[in-house]
């Protein structure tokens, strides 16, 4: 299939169904009493319409089904219906969160775009994934993580004293990371940094050398033999790629495609699809990247649940600088999740749940 042409006639009806958390803040309660930036990764009104609408405009019936009181049982009377699921669901709270309707997919039997479970899950706590990092050779920075006072407490002197860039260790978008307390040049700044922020993000905070080169992002399509996108560079007037450059609504950070050293693109690309085959990354996946001191390119960690906006996602420009238009991108995640809408792991959900079902 040529890069844009759309779903060809004998696929046009094929059900989509479009999961996805409600755009609007939620109620904070004395029992609930969600942060302010609980709702910083969900997709808003504008991007969840130019999804729905492309999907309709590339020949699939669309069934929203938004993360509200009735989800679970608009999904039992209705999930048979689906041949193919694209979630935008990212939540909050927990760290199987963007794992929840992957899971709910291959239970039900339903196909999916997207990393299974296990990845979506290991790829959440930035240190777990690093650690498979060091383990597959992929190269990434000096690390410690800090869950509690104890952990503060046992920091080694002399990585106290390096130049540190800290962040929560399970959250995206940038939560938690601004050029006001992310780069740390002391102990004490450290300590604080870190007492203060487990306040908000108790599921850990991660600690990492300094890098001081350019921010460079890539990316995958597809499952197997994947396809590289073309890797992209990223600058903020900060210098810190956190919450304040990820706006949704606008893009704070300048994309640009820079030519590459063929030594940087190739531990790059070898890298991803090391990961891609040791992890079992799907579909798509994009990685964030920064170069040390010898340009020598660091993994800082990976999303394969990268936003997919139109408006203000890296993502799909990264698509475009390859020669997807934003509807061929699109179609182009759908077939590599139909290509494998006879694996293994939904067996189960159609033996026990789906049994009736003959299209299969």
């Amino acid at each position: 299939m040529e890069r844009n042409e759309v779903q060809s006639e004998s696929d046009r009806a094929l059900t989509i169904g479009l999961v996805y958390d409600l755009p609007h803040k939620l109620e904070r309660t004395k029992q609930h009493p969600f942060p302010v930036f609980a709702e910083a990764e969900w997709e808003t009104s504008e991007t969840l319409k130019r999804i729905s609408e492309t999907w309709s405009q590339l020949g699939y019936r669309v069934i929203e089904l938004p993360l509200d009181k009735s989800f679970l049982s608009r999904w039992s009377n209705e999930h048979h219906e689906l041949d193919l699921v694209h979630t935008l669901v990212e939540g909050w709270g927990s760290l199987s969160r963007e794992a929840w309707i992957p899971a709910l997919c291959e239970l039900s039997g339903v196909p999916y775009i997207g990393s299974h479970p296990y990845a979506q899950c290991v790829a959440m706590r930035k240190s777990t994934f690093k650690i498979l990092c060091r383990h597959h050779g992929v190269p990434t920075t000096d690390f410690m993580i800090v869950q509690n006072e104890q952990d503060i407490l046992a920091l080694p002197d002399a990585f106290l004293r390096r130049r540190l860039f800290i962040k929560p260790d399970c959250e995206g978008s940038g939560m938690g990371i601004d050029a006001s307390h992310s780069i740390s040049d002391s102990p004490d700044a450290t300590l604080q940094t870190c007492r203060r922020m487990l306040a908000d993000f108790p599921d850990g905070i991660i600690l990492e050398e300094l890098l001081e080169g350019i921010e460079l992002t890539s990316a995958f399509l597809g499952h197997e033999q994947c396809e590289m996108l073309p890797i992209a560079q990223i600058e903020v007037a900060d210098g810190v790629y956190g919450l304040a450059n990820k706006s949704k609504e606008e893009m704070g950070e300048k994309v640009s495609f820079p030519e590459l050293p063929t030594s940087i693109k190739n531990t790059i690309e070898n890298a991803m699809n090391v990961l891609q085959r040791r992890v079992g990354l799907e579909d798509f996946t994009r990685f964030d990247w920064k170069l040390d001191i010898n340009c020598s390119p660091m993994l800082l960690e990976a999303n394969p649940l990268a936003g997919l906006s139109y408006y203000y996602s890296v993502l799909p420009k990264m698509a475009a600088a390859a020669g997807y238009s934003y509807a061929a991108f699109l179609e182009r995640l759908a077939r590599s999740a139909m290509e494998r809408r006879r694996d293994r792991r939904f067996w189960y959900g159609r033996e026990r749940v789906l049994a009736e079902m003959k299209r299969y």
